[in-house]
């Protein structure tokens, strides 16, 4: 087990089974942690450091899907060296930064990709991966034990159906997925839900429950990258944001596949008046951009979450992490939420919903998500 003080006490880390739990200071001192300087100081929700981190290690990608939110294909100009990746990640580890969820790009199309992940491994962060699953072979396949979890992305237009049928008809994201599997590998999916893909998204849980993966994350479209090119003819209807939460519910009741929603549907969540005990307990929270989370680009430039554009360095993390204006814009958001969020009984929930997409459709960044049903419903 790992842990980190925190102000309020500390959180606690364990690999298998995945889990982060944070407990008070006297928990701390119950298991024999030593007092911490941070103690000393007033209770805030501000973390020391994030708890985990996006991190693409290469912009190169040959699928060049037309709705990336990093805009992938060529590499970024300044993309980090091996040398300077591992300083990165030197920093992270002795921030106490307990997970590295590494991508692209397609992370498999940087040749010493297998190099850095092992390092982040031997710094004491656990790496995970998100991959196309194109590139895997049944050697790449045994080196990515190395990860906590592999998630294969099967976005947009994949058939879906068709993986689901073996021999021919299996795409190549899914023999992708098969090698893994058989490397022994936590295996899950990440799927981007766009109103095309609505009605299909059973087939997915369908897929993932045939052959007892992991778990299925249901991620909103967002006009991040390319994905700005098409996000008002791909984003979901109002009507499909109030259906998505039920529509998941009666899915994961007939695969029993776990099913993870990004924060970002947090909102469409909460439209459904949910048990707020039990979303806290769960830690089901909106936007933690900038706290929880940290997204950094393959030329070191960070932002609060991976959706956002920045251009401070994740060489000045350590002192940014404190006095960065734009982290603290993020974290304050609830401090000077605008109506109808300020009366909403959920905003230390929800947090005002997907900061990248406020800024794409309003213009303003701190606007409360437009897409909110709560939100159109004020109007």
């Amino acid at each position: 087990m790992k842990y980190r003080s925190e102000s309020f006490g500390g959180i606690l880390a364990l690999e298998k089974p995945p889990l982060l739990v944070h407990v008070d200071r006297e928990f701390m001192l119950e298991l024999g942690c030593p007092p911490s300087p941070l103690w000393e100081k007033s209770e805030t929700s501000v973390l020391s450091a994030p708890l985990e981190v996006h991190l693409s290690v290469t912009n190169a990608c040959s699928k060049q899907c037309g709705h990336c939110y990093m805009d992938s294909g060529e590499r970024d100009l300044g993309e980090m060296s091996a040398d300077e990746f591992r300083k990165a990640v030197d920093l992270l580890a002795e921030m106490g930064v307990f997970h590295m969820a590494l991508g692209g790009g397609e992370a498999l199309e940087r040749a010493d990709f297998f190099e850095l992940a092992s390092y982040v491994r031997e710094r004491g962060i656990v790496p995970n991966l998100t991959t196309n699953g194109l590139l895997l072979t049944p050697e790449t396949a045994e080196k990515c034990r190395i990860f906590g979890q592999v998630n294969v992305s099967v976005d947009w237009s994949d058939d879906v159906a068709a993986a689901g049928q073996g021999g021919n008809a299996y795409s190549k994201w899914a023999r992708g997925v098969d090698l893994l599997r058989d490397a022994g590998l936590s295996v899950g999916l990440n799927c981007v839900v766009t109103r095309q893909n609505f009605d299909r998204l059973g087939q997915v849980l369908a897929f993932a429950a045939k052959i007892n993966l992991t778990d299925v994350e249901f991620l909103r479209f967002k006009p991040s990258g390319r994905g700005r090119l098409e996000y008002f003819e791909s984003r979901l209807t109002p009507d499909q944001n109030r259906e998505f939460y039920p529509m998941l519910k009666r899915l994961y009741d007939e695969y029993n596949v776990p099913a993870k929603i990004d924060c970002s549907f947090v909102p469409m969540f909460c439209w459904h008046r949910p048990d707020k005990s039990l979303m806290e307990q769960f830690a089901v929270y909106g936007c933690e951009a900038g706290n929880i989370l940290l997204g950094v680009r393959s030329d070191g430039r960070f932002a609060g979450c991976s959706f956002l554009s920045g251009d401070e360095s994740i060489f000045d993390l350590p002192e940014l992490w404190t006095r960065s204006q734009r982290l603290q814009d993020l974290r304050s958001w609830i401090d000077r939420a605008p109506e109808p969020c300020r009366s909403c009984d959920y905003l230390e929930i929800c947090k005002g919903g997907c900061r990248a997409v406020s800024a794409f459709v309003t213009g303003d960044m701190f606007a409360p998500d437009p897409e909110c049903p709560f939100v159109l419903d004020a109007k």
